[in-house]
C-alpha cells in the first residue's frame, strides 16, 4: 500500500513537472537552429520547412530517450503514410555514438539525424530530455511535450490533422 501511494505521488509529480516543461504553445513559431548530419554536412531545421516534422531531442545515453525512440520506431509506417518526417536531434553525441546506438538498439535511424552543437539546446531551452515536438509545414509548433507513448503520439497527430 505504501509503495503504491509513493508511485502515485511520483507519477503525479512527473505529470505536473512535464506539463510545466512544455515551453512552446501550439501556434508558436518553431525556433531555428544549425546542426550537422551524420555525414558532417551542415543542416538547419528550417531547411525542412514545408514538411510536417516529428522532432525528438535526446541523447544516446538516456534510457528514456531510447524508449521514446522505440515508440517512434513503431510508428514509422504511420508517419510515412501521413507524410511526417521523423527528425532526431542528438544533444550531446558524436556520429559514432549515434551509429552505434541505432545498431545496438536495432533501431532504424530517423529520416533526418541532426547533431546539435548547443544551438538547439539553447533555442528550445532544453533542460530535460527526451523532448518531443510536432512542427507543421508552416514551421509552427503543434505540440511540445515530454515523451509520449506511440498511441498518444498518434492521437495527438490525428487531433491536429482533424483540426486542419
Amino acid at each position: 500500500m505504501k509503495i503504491r501511494l509513493i508511485l502515485i505521488l511520483v507519477v503525479t509529480l512527473l505529470g505536473i513537472s512535464t506539463s510545466a516543461l512544455a515551453l512552446f504553445k501550439a501556434g508558436d513559431k518553431a525556433p531555428d537552429f544549425n546542426g550537422r548530419t551524420l555525414d558532417e554536412q551542415s543542416i538547419k531545421l528550417s531547411d525542412l520547412k514545408g514538411k510536417m516534422l516529428l522532432v525528438e531531442m535526446g541523447a544516446t545515453w538516456c534510457p528514456s530517450c531510447n524508449e521514446l525512440a522505440h515508440q517512434i520506431d513503431g510508428l514509422r509506417d504511420y508517419l510515412k503514410k501521413k507524410e511526417i518526417s521523423f527528425v532526431s536531434v542528438y544533444l550531446a553525441d558524436s556520429a559514432e555514438d549515434i551509429r552505434a546506438r541505432t545498431k545496438d538498439e536495432s533501431l532504424k535511424p530517423a529520416d533526418i539525424v541532426m547533431i546539435d552543437s548547443g544551438e538547439a539546446r539553447r533555442s528550445y531551452n532544453v533542460f530535460s530530455i527526451p523532448r518531443l515536438l510536432l512542427i507543421d509545414e508552416n514551421f509552427e509548433i503543434v505540440f511540445d511535450e515530454m515523451p509520449l507513448n506511440s498511441k498518444r503520439i498518434r492521437q495527438r497527430i490525428e487531433k491536429h490533422r482533424s483540426a486542419e
